[in-house]
């Protein structure tokens, strides 16, 4: 089966769009894979502009890919750096892993995700291949 997932829905403030994702995509998924154990990659995503889509409430989402027998280390440094992080900002010293000012903090939510079955390619792919 393929590596779990640590999915991460937001929102940037009113007006902060552009400040948003070049800190989220720069700095806050970088670090996020380079300073924290079991996080190996990441990809970010907004919402598409679709006539007549359903409403959702968050217009970007932020997949990490965590390794098959990484999710209990990724689970931990995940906890652990949100503590660090209060700890930091308490200790006036800059955190492992920052966040922004122009992240939307409600609406925010975040989980970790592990596979129930292999990867389904459509029969129409196959046959293309």
């Amino acid at each position: 089966m393929s590596a779990h997932l640590m999915v991460v829905l937001s929102n940037a403030k009113p007006g902060q769009d552009e400040p948003f994702n070049r800190w989220y995509s720069d700095v806050h998924m970088i670090e996020t894979i380079d300073r924290l154990d079991g996080f190996v990659a990441a990809q970010r995503f907004r919402q598409a502009d679709l006539d007549g889509a359903p409403p959702c409430p968050y217009r970007y989402l932020a997949i990490y890919e965590i390794p098959e027998d990484e999710l209990d280390t990724a689970y931990a440094q995940f906890t652990w750096q949100r503590a660090e992080r209060a700890e930091a900002t308490a200790a006036g010293r800059a955190p492992v892993v920052s966040v922004s000012d122009t992240l939307q903090p409600d609406p925010f939510l975040v989980g970790f995700f592990s596979p129930i079955t292999e990867r389904v390619p459509s029969n129409r792919t196959r046959e293309l291949a």
